[in-house]
């Protein structure tokens, strides 16, 4: 959870910056295709569907001396996780692309 609000703030601060205003048009268009830096590496907002590609940590859990810890452990990139740019837009209603 920390990781992932320090990068929305993180994010949240290159729109700001990108914008140069808090007016709420020019905060979407400076949130399209954004890139910003996360503990974890760059991340970016796509700007079809400002979607995040920030990835995370996946594995297994277990105990250890008493307590839960994830072993067996990798970082899978969001990005390659998303759906692509055509399924969105087919799953979109026409008109809000």
């Amino acid at each position: 959870g920390s990781v992932v609000g320090y990068s929305l703030v993180t994010a949240a601060a290159a729109i700001l910056n990108k914008a140069g205003s808090t007016d709420p048009e020019k905060l979407v268009q400076a949130a399209k295709g954004i890139g910003f830096e996360t503990p974890f590496g760059a991340a970016m907002l796509r700007a079809l569907d400002h979607q995040g590609t920030i990835g995370a940590y996946v594995g297994k859990t277990a105990v250890k001396n008493g307590k839960g810890v994830m072993v067996d452990f990798v970082y899978r990139d969001g990005a390659k996780y998303l759906p692509s740019d055509d399924e969105v837009k087919a799953m979109r209603p026409q008109g809000t692309q």
